[in-house]
């Protein structure tokens, strides 16, 4: 069994970004921060934007990158067929399993709360 995301799981267009970011949802938790929208496939879908503004080094970006991604494909069967694209807060990194607990609890309120 591969732990990667298949391409059909991924955001990859421009167009998309631009149009999940105009007309989503924006929600935030103490690390993250989530724009979710209607994906219109019968699966969900994940984007990640790891700014270099936030986190200078390659190394840093990474990881919350490799975070998210892990946490989406975990828990992708329990989430709604919604996009979601994930940014990342300022902060020091602490503990990897705190901040992917507070990803996962924040992809699952907002879930919750947005009736598309």
């Amino acid at each position: 069994m591969t732990s990667s995301l298949a391409k059909c799981v991924r955001i990859t267009k421009a167009s998309d970004y631009a149009d999940i970011f105009q007309n989503g949802t924006h929600s935030q938790s103490k690390y993250w921060k989530l724009i979710v929208s209607d994906s219109g496939n019968s699966s969900s879908r994940l984007g990640l934007a790891i700014s270099k503004k936030i986190f200078k080094r390659a190394v840093d970006r990474n990881l919350f990158k490799r975070l998210a991604r892990e946490a989406f494909r975990k828990s992708r069967n329990e989430l709604e067929a919604l996009d979601f694209i994930i940014m990342v807060k300022k902060t020091v990194t602490i503990n990897n399993a705190l901040i992917t607990k507070d990803l996962l609890k924040l992809m699952k309120d907002t879930k919750s709360r947005t009736k598309i």
